[in-house]
């Protein structure tokens, strides 16, 4: 730059009319000076490109992307005063207000905390998704172009403007086309993890302090977010970031709008004041409610309860095969107008329901839970084949809930309750089908994430890639966690704490250790149940082995045998698969 070397001075410096007060941050295609305009009489700041446009043609091609940037209004996006050049140097003026950069508030002030980060970043993918709406790419996201007002909120400067210096033997600059800006869009996004990444751990991303070099190592280089970071950092945030940054570009999200819904997903079910998991929630649940009842399970109820001759357990044995239901008998009997009836602070099973309830009562309860596929029947209409496939996912995800309430049915021992397991069990996969229910196309999502991908381009072997966890997956797109969904719910509903705890299934990373509680035995078992459950969604190949390490894992704790975990599960496939109730017990309701 002719008029001024790009460097920090003690003498007044001028760049044109502007006198340059201090230079405020740089990367590679661009710097930003904190500047006093003497026309306006306001501190500015000064955007100008790190390398001069090597002929007229250029020059015109950056005006006219940063005009183009410029005409877009949002919140979020910083007023741009002027676009001009000086000595064949253009630049860029912004308002500056308030607000400092991101630098400067990084290096006045202590780290934000995680919500104080993602407040700031939610702000900035609103501008950067705006712009690429517009067809516009940022492509030099950085501290130095980002504002920060006094209360937080962020906006973004320096669209388009950054000109990165030509390689060796590069002659011209690329002509951007339709493919080429989704490719920097991505790139931005990109950009804006390693930015959450820098906010997060106080440090940089491969220790490399330009966002947009360090997006160029990223497949090359693993970036994960580290464990000791100034506060600590959620799971569920812990894996939007690493999929923001993942070494497979398949893995990331690939434009700001997702990246940014999942991001407001982990706010709205963390901020003190949202209520919970259960803010992403309520207002489906009081619309649509919480599930569809099961396909056939309707008619044979109304047959049971038709029948002269009531039997408890002949109507439980139905009820149980239609997890919505079971979960509206509780809700129903767990108000404060029932509490009265209760020994204590809370009913927990189906059999004390139906006593509380009467025939009338669980007419009722059934006449309130809808048929199915329930709302995803609208949406199949409306998204066709994506649609039919949102409602077999749920029907299938259904079906593996009762055979785990079957299984801790069965194997439940003396000191708990059967229809405790089985609530139980029930219970630890409702998350999963809340979000299959309510939010399928984020679900389809989570589902492809937890697909293997290719092997590493420098692998050894052609070992595939290993897809995300469930857990980790549905943190990564709607940033929340499975089992806090569930709980939150739970306790909405006003369930009993008994299984509000053993709704939490047991981590599968430790050892199971001997219950010494009714209610640590009631949480083993479900989480058994589950595990169990969880081999027949391997390959068939894989599911024998699979079985044998679950047999392994709670022999020692439940006093199994192997033969027992088998035949268990057979016999829960053929009471759920089966259209008849199995032999119940006669005991006549009061």
């Amino acid at each position: 730059m002719s008029a001024v070397s790009p460097t920090t001075t003690t003498a007044p410096r001028y760049f044109g009319r502007f006198e340059l007060r201090q230079m405020l941050g740089r990367s590679h295609a661009s710097g930003t000076w904190l500047a006093l305009d003497p026309r306006l009489q306001q501190e500015v700041l000064l955007c100008v490109p790190r390398a001069q446009p090597q002929n007229d043609k250029e020059r015109d091609a950056w005006t006219q992307e940063v005009q183009a940037g410029a005409r877009l209004k949002h919140p979020c996006l910083a007023e741009v005063l002027e676009i001009s050049s000086h000595d064949g140097w253009p630049f860029v003026s912004y308002a500056r207000g308030q607000s400092v950069t991101l630098a400067e508030r990084l290096s006045a002030g202590s780290p934000p905390s995680p919500l104080e980060v993602i407040t700031m970043v939610c702000d900035i993918l609103e501008g950067v998704a705006y712009a690429h709406e517009g067809g516009v790419a940022h492509q030099d996201i950085g501290l130095h172009n980002l504002l920060v007002d006094k209360a937080g909120r962020a906006r973004v400067a320096g669209l388009s403007c950054g000109l990165a210096p030509l390689a060796p033997g590069e002659v011209g600059r690329p002509n951007y086309g339709r493919q080429q800006i989704r490719q920097a869009a991505e790139r931005d996004v990109l950009m804006v993890g390693l930015l959450m990444y820098r906010l997060l751990a106080n440090s940089p991303a491969l220790d490399d302090a330009d966002l947009g070099h360090a997006a160029g190592r990223i497949g090359t280089e693993i970036v994960r977010l580290p464990w000791t970071t100034p506060h600590p950092v959620p799971e569920t945030l812990r894996s939007i970031v690493n999929r923001a940054t993942d070494r497979q570009q398949r893995q990331r999200y690939l434009n700001a709008r997702t990246l940014l819904s999942a991001l407001q997903g982990w706010v709205k079910t963390n901020a003190e004041d949202s209520g919970g998991p259960l803010a992403l929630l309520l207002d489906r649940l009081n619309t649509v409610g919480a599930l569809p009842g099961r396909l056939g399970t309707e008619r044979a109820l109304i047959g049971s309860l038709s029948q002269e001759a009531l039997h408890v357990d002949d109507i439980i044995d139905i009820i149980v095969k239609n997890p919505a239901l079971c979960w509206e008998m509780l809700r129903a009997v767990n108000v404060a107008s029932y509490q009265s009836h209760s020994a204590d602070d809370g009913v927990t099973t189906l059999a004390r329901s139906i006593l509380l309830l009467g025939q009338q009562g669980v007419r009722k309860v059934l006449g309130s839970v809808r048929s199915w596929p329930g709302a995803l029947g609208a949406q199949k209409s409306m998204s066709g084949e994506d649609g039919s496939l949102a409602i077999t996912e749920l029907d299938k995800e259904l079906r593996l809930t009762c055979l785990a309430g079957h299984i801790a049915r069965l194997m439940a021992p003396f000191s708990i309750h059967d229809e405790e397991a089985s609530l139980s069990a029930m219970s630890q996969r409702l998350g999963w089908l809340l979000i299959l229910y309510h939010f399928p196309e984020e679900a389809a999502q989570v589902k492809r994430l937890m697909q293997p991908g290719p092997p590493s381009s420098d692998a050894e072997d052609s070992t595939p890639t290993p897809g995300m966890t469930m857990e980790a997956a549905t943190g990564a797109v709607l940033g929340v966690n499975l089992d806090d969904l569930s709980i939150a719910v739970l306790k909405h509903w006003g369930f009993h704490e008994r299984l509000l705890q053993a709704a939490r299934p047991l981590s599968r990373s430790t050892p199971v250790r001997t219950p010494t509680t009714p209610e640590d035995t009631l949480r083993t078992v479900a989480s058994l149940a589950n595990e169990i459950v969880h081999t027949l969604s391997l390959d068939p190949q894989k599911t024998p082995p699979a079985m044998h390490q679950v047999y392994l894992r709670y022999a020692r704790a439940l006093g199994l045998t192997a033969k027992e975990c088998n035949l268990t599960l057979e016999q829960a496939i053929r009471l759920v698969d089966s259209n008849s109730p199995r032999p119940a017990k006669t005991v006549s309701p009061a």
